[in-house]
Parts: C-alpha cells; sequence; structure tokens
C-alpha cells in the first residue's frame, strides 16, 4: 500500500507499507526509483547499510530496528528510508509499521520548522537506536528472574530459556554492529553536506547507537557466563549420581558372588553348621564393609 503526503513546499513523502508488485510501476515509473535501489529497500534479508546511486542521485538508508510478534518474539527487522529527488520514500511491513507513524508523529510535530527530510529520519533513527535499551532491560529483567528461579532449583528448561535469550541477544547484536556501520558511513556521506544541526544530531544516534552495543555485549556475556556456571552444576550434579550408582554397582557385586558360591551344589564350609546363614551374611557384610574402606582410601570420587 502507497501513501503520499507533502512534507512542505519543497518535499514530499511517499510511505510504502508491504510492498507488492502490484506497486512496482507507480514507484518506478512515477517516483523515479530504480530497480537496483527498490531491490536494495524491499529485500527483508538487507542488514543496515547505506547505497548511494550516483547516476540517479538516490540515497538508500536501510536501518534495523527492534520488533516484535506472538510467535517469533523478540526480534530484529529491516525500515528503508530512500530520497529521490525532492521526494522521501519509507518502506515497512505489518511487523514495522510501528516506524511508519512514528515517523508520521514526527512530521506532524515538526510541521513548519522542517528543512531536509534528513531532519526527520535523524529524528526517527534516534528514537529506533533507543528502542534497543528497552528491550536489552527486557532480556536483562528476564534473566534475573530465571536466576532467582534457579537458586531454587535447577532444572534444564530453565537453561534452554537462558539460550533462547542469547539468541535473541545475537540478533540485536548484528543488527547494532550494522546499525553502528550504516551511521559512521552516513557521517562521511559526501553528496549531502549536512547543516551543523544535522551533524550534531547524527553524533548523538551514533552515541545512542553505541551505547546499546555495548550493553547488548555486557547483556550476552552476563547470560552466556551464567549459561555456563549452571550448565556446568548440572554437570556436576550428574557426576554425582554417576559415581553413586558406580559405588552402588561395585558394592552390590559382593553378596552375589558371595551367595553364587554358597549356592553351588558341592561340599563347601559351614553346610552342616547351624550358624551357616548368619556366617554367609556377616561374610558379605564385611566384604562389603572393605570394599567401601578400599574405594575411599583411593580416593575413588577424585
Amino acid at each position: 500500500m502507497i501513501k503520499v503526503q507533502a512534507l512542505s513546499d519543497d518535499f514530499r513523502w511517499v510511505a510504502v507499507n508491504n510492498y507488492t508488485d502490484s506497486d512496482y510501476s507507480q514507484l518506478v515509473n512515477e517516483e523515479g526509483v530504480t530497480d537496483e535501489m527498490l531491490g536494495y529497500a524491499t529485500d527483508r534479508h538487507e542488514r543496515g547499510r547505506l547505497e548511494y546511486d550516483s547516476k540517479s542521485s538516490i540515497t538508500t538508508i536501510i536501518f534495523d530496528v527492534v520488533t516484535s510478534n506472538s510467535e517469533e518474539g523478540t526480534y530484529t527487522a529491516q525500515v528503508s528510508f530512500m530520497l529521490v529527488d525532492h521526494t522521501l520514500l519509507t518502506f515497512t511491513t505489518d511487523n514495522t509499521a510501528f516506524v511508519e507513524d512514528m515517523f508520521a508523529d514526527v512530521v506532524d510535530a515538526d510541521w513548519e520548522k522542517v528543512g531536509h527530510p534528513f531532519d526527520y529520519i535523524f529524528d526517527v533513527l534516534y528514537k529506533l537506536s533507543r528502542q534497543y535499551f528497552s528491550a536489552i532491560n527486557k532480556i536483562n529483567k528476564e534473566r534475573q528472574n530465571i536466576q532467582l528461579k534457579m537458586r531454587k532449583k535447577i532444572e534444564r528448561s530453565v537453561i534452554i530459556q537462558l539460550m533462547e535469550l542469547e539468541t535473541t541477544l545475537v540478533y540485536f547484536l548484528t543488527s547494532l554492529k550494522s546499525n553502528n556501520d550504516l551511521l559512521q558511513s552516513l557521517k562521511r556521506f559526501a553528496p549531502i553536506k549536512f547543516s551543523t544541526s544535522q551533524k550534531e544530531r547524527l553524533d548523538d544516534i551514533i552515541v545512542e547507537a553505541q551505547q546499546g552495543l555495548e550493553m547488548a555485549n555486557i547483556a550476552s556475556d552476563i547470560i552466556g557466563r551464567v549459561s555456563n556456571a549452571y550448565s556446568n552444576i548440572l554437570d556436576n550434579s550428574l557426576n554425582n549420581t554417576m559415581w553413586l550408582l558406580t559405588v552402588f554397582s561395585i558394592v552390590l557385586t559382593v553378596p552375589n558372588i558371595v551367595f553364587g558360591f554358597f549356592g553351588q551344589n558341592v561340599d563347601l564350609p559351614f553346610m552342616k553348621n547351624p550358624f551357616g546363614w548368619e556366617i554367609t551374611i556377616a561374610i558379605t557384610f564385611v566384604l562389603c564393609v572393605l570394599i567401601i574402606w578400599l574405594l575411599r582410601r583411593n580416593s575413588f570420587r577424585k
């Protein structure tokens, strides 16, 4: 779906949501978008990047944002901003439609102050960069809740929850790194001369993006360490269980040997002794105690 809105006397905003093949003709023929740039802007697998076509003077900014849905949970997706002559185009999907709403709010707030579409873009990028903070803080809070549960009882299902949080952070780290590279490229972007206020705003965005990257790195490191620690605890518990079972199997082998020996159909000691059964039990008990003593003496648990 395509919506067109005037930003000022000089600029227009074309909002493209859920791009389809039927939108191709309008974007190429009426808005002057090239096939190459359209491919970059609508490719959902693109990472954050800056593209410039010198022939058509088209600038495309692809930015990774935090989004979520009920099926996939929290993850990242890309939105695109494209400048074609005096037209600004935004490309979003159902999962990133909030960016279009955010852009509209910025437009409504600064309708009379706009000097260039980059003023709008930078305001939106600043807000999108700060969204990573709340997402990472949410992950930290979930990790803390998991740790509280693990103090009472350690379960493998909780380890899986930590792994899921770690996977989400991997997506965040990848997106934040690509966004930082994009912003640094934008800072060195020669075709457009930014004003002093725009440069300052871009520096603010870079600071926020770098801070988000540092937060994600710290959160990922903590979750990785916590997950490894609890995995080691589970492994140690398993080792203790296996040690106990091994000791039992060794000790319980002795009665089988003794009773099997006295169960033979040949003349054996204590056959006619009225206390033969008790003597056999005593021999078994002494041998079991001897085996346990030998195991402890030789530090079998080590």
